[in-house]
């Protein structure tokens, strides 16, 4: 009984092997690429924020990135757009195996421009999450809103889940906060749950419309905003967790039966002699 005790605990620890090996080869990742901040007002031409952009500032790393805001807002104004920043940044956590999965967004944007309102969406995004390789997860998202001086029309923040693990996906699971109206305040989407993968991407995406400028710049619309994203893996037990319970418990039933009779047959000898 014992050798065959010995057997089956080599095989147990075989099969655990192979299942850290599939795991570990179902989805071999890519290097994260750089956070990156996304601007963009209509059919303007994109700007593009991230280390090596010429447009990030100091203290910009992989995982978190600072606008050099003069030099964002230059590159604004020569686009067209009808908004400038006096902050912008973003950071991740990516990779973040074993740990919950985040990003957040954050900046101030106002007016530069007269006329009727406009809107300007940014997204922050990254890649090479790897939070959900053993179990799927649930993602929760937060967002803030500050309009000053009462001059904001309204915010509404997205977090999107990339299971392709391309940045600024924005085709899988995603929620949508509440629209926030002036004077601002703060809202939590409903959680959803995402699926297992072994890497994934998040974007966070804030969609901001302000009013005109009356004040000749002196004290133009503005709203201060931030919207950040969370995933975090749920620890259930898998399918073939479940299985391998279930095959153990006629093994354990078992030995327990062969004890009893052995003990039984020790205590009829014992009783004979």
């Amino acid at each position: 009984m014992t050798k065959w005790f010995d057997l089956f605990h080599r095989r147990l620890i075989l099969a655990a092997a192979c299942g850290l090996a599939m795991i570990a080869l179902a989805g071999p990742s890519a290097r994260a690429g750089d956070v990156t901040i996304i601007v963009t007002e209509g059919a303007l031409t994109p700007v593009v924020i991230n280390l090596g952009s010429g447009l990030e500032g100091p203290g910009t790393t992989a995982n978190n990135v600072t606008a050099d805001v003069a030099a964002v807002n230059a590159a604004l104004t020569a686009a067209g757009y009808d908004f400038n920043f006096n902050a912008l940044g973003a950071i991740a956590n990516s990779p973040a195996a074993g740990i919950a999965a985040t990003l957040l967004l954050t900046g101030q944007v106002f007016r530069t421009t007269t006329g009727s309102n406009a809107t300007i969406t940014i997204d922050a995004t990254q890649n090479d999450y790897t939070s959900l390789v053993a179990h799927p997860g649930v993602m929760t998202s937060f967002s803030t809103a500050n309009f000053f001086p009462n001059g904001g029309v309204s915010q509404v923040g997205s977090s999107y889940f990339g299971p392709t693990n391309v940045q600024d996906d924005t085709s899988g699971p995603h929620t949508t906060a509440p629209t926030l109206f002036p004077p601002g305040g703060s809202t939590m989407e409903p959680p959803i749950g995402v699926p297992q993968t072994p890497v994934f991407s998040l974007t966070n995406r804030v969609v901001i419309t302000l009013n005109g400028d009356t004040s000749g710049g002196l004290n133009p619309p503005t709203d201060q905003f931030t919207h950040s994203t969370t995933v975090t893996a749920t620890v259930i037990p898998e399918p073939a967790s479940v299985t391998m319970l279930g095959m153990g418990m006629p093994v354990a039933f078992m030995g327990l039966m062969w004890l009893r009779r052995r003990r039984a047959t020790a205590d009829g000898a014992t009783r004979d002699t």
